[in-house]
Order: C-alpha cells, then sequence, then structure tokens
C-alpha cells in the first residue's frame, strides 16, 4: 500500500527537495506551505495544502481533511521554520515568540494533531533541527533557542512515543542550500534599529544572517539522506546532515571560555570592547 508523508514548508529549498525525494520513492506526499501556489512540483501523488502555523488551533480540523484525500499519515516532517537574526539583548519580545512559535511551537502541535494517524500506522516523526541548537553563536540567538527547544521536545516525544510504536527523530542540520540567508536577512533588516548599540558592527551581523548558504551542501543530497535514515533506521535519535555539522558540533565541546573568546573575534563583539 501507498504511504502517506507530510512535509511542511515544502515550497523551496529542503522541504521541497524532500517532497520530491518522497515522491520517487513512491510515497503520497501532502505538501504544506502557507501559500501552496509556490509549490512548484507537480505530480498524480503530490498534494498541495495550505497551512497558516500561526493558527495551531486549526491542525486538528486540517488533518482530518488531509486524512480523507490521502489516507493516514505515517511520515511527518516537521522542516518549516526561519531564521530571527540580531542581537537578542535588543530583539522585541513578540519578534522572539513569533520565533519559537514557528520553530518550536507549530511542529509540537502538528504533531500533536497528527498522533492517531501516527499510532495508527506505527509512524514517524522527524524535526528538522540544527546544530545551532548547541553551538549558540552572537546574533542567532533568537534561532538557536528556537532550536534548541526543538531537540529537548523531540527527546521527550522520542521516549514518551516509544510505548505506542511511534518513532521520533531528529535531524541535526548544518548549512544547506536554501532561501534561508536570504529569509534571515530580510528578517534582520525589518527588526534591526539603526539605533542600535551594535550598529559598529552592523557587518559581522548581516554576515551571520548569511552566513549558513556559505559553502552550504545541495538540498537533494540532504534530503536523500535525511530520508535513507528516516526510512531504514527510525529508530536512530539523531541524524547530522550537511556541511560544517561535525566541526561545528566539535566546537560547541570547548570550554565556554575558550569558546567565548573566540566567537567574540569572529563576530565582531572584540571591536567594541576596545573602544
Amino acid at each position: 500500500m501507498t504511504q502517506t508523508a507530510l512535509v511542511t514548508g515544502a515550497s523551496a529549498g529542503l522541504g521541497l527537495a524532500l517532497a520530491e525525494e518522497l515522491l520517487k520513492r513512491d510515497f503520497r506526499v501532502i505538501a504544506t506551505s502557507r501559500d501552496p501556489s509556490r509549490i512548484s512540483l507537480e505530480h498524480p501523488n503530490l498534494i498541495k495544502v495550505a497551512l497558516n502555523l500561526d493558527d495551531p488551533d486549526s491542525f486538528a480540523r486540517e488533518t482530518e481533511g488531509w486524512q480523507q484525500l490521502a489516507g493516514p499519515v505515517s511520515l511527518l516532517i516537521n522542516n518549516a521554520g526561519y531564521g530571527q537574526m540580531g542581537p537578542v539583548a535588543e530583539l522585541h519580545w513578540k519578534v522572539l515568540q513569533q520565533q519559537l512559535h514557528t520553530n518550536t511551537v507549530a511542529p509540537l502541535a502538528l504533531a500533536q494533531a497528527l498522533l492517531p494517524q501516527l499510532i495508527e500506522t506505527q509512524g514517524t516523526i522527524v524535526n528538522i533541527g540544527s546544530v545551532s541548537a548547541h553551538l549558540t553563536t552572537p546574533f542567532a540567538g533568537s534561532y538557536c533557542a528556537s532550536k534548541s527547544a526543538l531537540h529537548s521536545l523531540n527527546d521527550a516525544l522520542r521516549r514518551e512515543l516509544a510505548p505506542f510504536g511511534v518513532k521520533v527523530q531528529c535531524v541535526m542540520a548544518g548549512g544547506i542550500r536554501s532561501d534561508f540567508g536570504k529569509t534571515a536577512r530580510q528578517q534582520l533588516d525589518r527588526t534591526f534599529s539603526p539605533q542600535s548599540r551594535y550598529n559598529r558592527i552592523v557587518e559581522y551581523i548581516q554576515e551571520r544572517a548569511e552566513l549558513s548558504q556559505k559553502n552550504g551542501s545541495p538540498a537533494d543530497q540532504v534530503a536523500r539522506k535525511i530520508l535513507q535514515t528516516a526510512l531504514a533506521k527510525p529508530d536512530q535519535p539523531y541524524v547530522k546532515v550537511a556541511a560544517g555539522v561535525h566541526q561545528l558540533y566539535n566546537l560547541s565541546l570547548l570550554p565556554h571560555r575558550l569558546l567565548d573568546r573566540m566567537l567574540s573575534r569572529r563576530f565582531g563583539l572584540s571591536k567594541l570592547q576596545s573602544q
């Protein structure tokens, strides 16, 4: 029987690559986006649906409709998310709240809404996390916090859902070629104040927003590795993928004082101290 997978954030980048790879593997794919018309794929087994992550109360109703269209979901891939950059000391709480909602709360709410179907199919949840959950860098604290929280929720879900036969896996991703950097820069430009006390090193903040795109791995290659592991080894708790993930994770293990000095120089904070 054809299995059904659901991928959030499927209009571009990794989400689009995951949807395409799943179709190659004969899955029926529910591809979600705030604007499904932006999903460029066309396939008989592809169902494009609108999903507003800001409205978790609608998820239960939406998932019932999807089941009628495509059958019960056996693979949920929580991919949708974005990076809010800028100094957390100056970040408006509503901006931080939105970052945490989109990257952390919404994936959990969607998993909860789909849980009856996942238990029925003895399915798998894959949460797209980040090595940034372990290595918190200056000017990316909001994004890092959202992924750190997602990893913690992933660990709790994995242990709590094991008795019901549902597997839960987290992808610890490095740099992936996508619009992530472009979107992060746009978010930064909207929220960064010209009166910021960090304005003298704004070029470092702008660089951090786009840093993941330097030598990023092709999205299709990353998608293949994610699905190979999710389908063959769903009991594997974490999957490390994409450019720089091992080096950045190892960097996070350095003593805090040493790491603080390194990151202060790398992201221009030492220039403020020297004045």
